[in-house]
């Protein structure tokens, strides 16, 4: 399983790549891709920057453009995968299916990994997207590795991608809940919204709540996932660049861990003590990422 990072910067594409990251990519300033304007790179420069980099140290970049694109922006968005491609950008992030329809009508091939944002959780979603020019999906967090053996073992040649699940997990289906939670559910909070809904199911049988899975859940998720052959775990980008860090050596580690054959029992064992003892997983709140 190799390691695909979200970076906002040439200095932080370098430091991933040097320290293990088969794959690094980003966002353009003022291209739609679901993430705020600090977290994307502020013009073709730096993400040819970015691509030079990766080519000298055998890495591959790709160009974020995750979001719904308005029509006008069609050929404008084309003409950033086409130059860059030239440059050596090995593929985009795509989440519109409208958008990959017109790059196939206009003999646009790259190599297009669909977001977990489309939200692909059935084999006739994946034959849809397989027939758009899918090459890789992001498996949806919230989609557990014993519902999604037909999309790893599909026919149409798709790898496949996770988020490392018990490090990053989003309770909410991403961009589709828009009710205030959490905290009181009357009101907008400062807090992620990834935390679990707090609104009530009302029903005759009593009011159901949306659970959290445990951290033993979560490793287990992500042992049988390794061993079900996914290609590629994703730390995505933040804000905070010393958390993303962090949340990177931790993936390294369980990584080492799984790679060596260990049992599940033990994975999980040694999963749980990452958070309580971060200083042996790695030195990332050293660094500081430059602008």
């Amino acid at each position: 399983m190799r390691i695909a990072v979200g970076v906002k910067s040439v200095a932080e594409a370098r430091y991933y790549l040097e320290n293990g990251a088969a794959e690094v990519y980003c966002g353009l300033a003022g291209t739609p891709n679901n993430r705020l304007a600090v977290e994307n790179l502020s013009g073709a420069a730096p993400i040819r920057e970015v691509i030079a980099l990766a080519r000298r140290l055998k890495g591959r970049v790709f160009l974020a453009l995750n979001d719904i694109l308005p029509r006008p922006r069609y050929d404008e968005a084309c003409g950033w995968i086409e130059s860059l491609s030239r440059a050596g950008l090995f593929g985009v992030i795509l989440k519109d299916p409208a958008f990959m329809a017109y790059l196939k009508a206009r003999g646009l091939r790259p190599y297009i990994t669909l977001s977990t944002l489309s939200i692909c959780f059935n084999r006739k979603a994946l034959e849809f997207f397989a027939g758009l020019g899918v090459s890789r999906l992001v498996l949806p967090m919230q989609m557990m590795p014993e519902n999604a053996k037909n999309l790893l073992r599909n026919p149409h040649g798709i790898e496949t991608e996770v988020f490392c699940q018990p490090l990053y997990y989003g309770v909410n289906l991403d961009f589709l809940c828009f009710l205030s939670c959490p905290q009181t559910g009357r009101e907008k909070s400062s807090r992620a919204p990834d935390f679990p809904c707090l609104l009530p199911f009302k029903h005759p049988g009593g009011r159901f709540y949306m659970p959290l899975p445990g951290p033993e859940y979560m490793l287990g998720a992500f042992y049988d996932y390794y061993r079900a052959g996914v290609s590629y775990v994703k730390v995505a980008r933040w804000p905070n660049s010393q958390r993303q860090m962090d949340l990177f050596w931790k993936v390294r580690h369980l990584l080492k861990l799984l790679d060596k054959g260990i049992s599940r029992e033990l994975f999980i064992r040694h999963g749980l003590g990452i958070d309580a003892r971060p200083i042996q997983y790695g030195k990332s709140f050293s660094f500081k990422p430059l602008r």
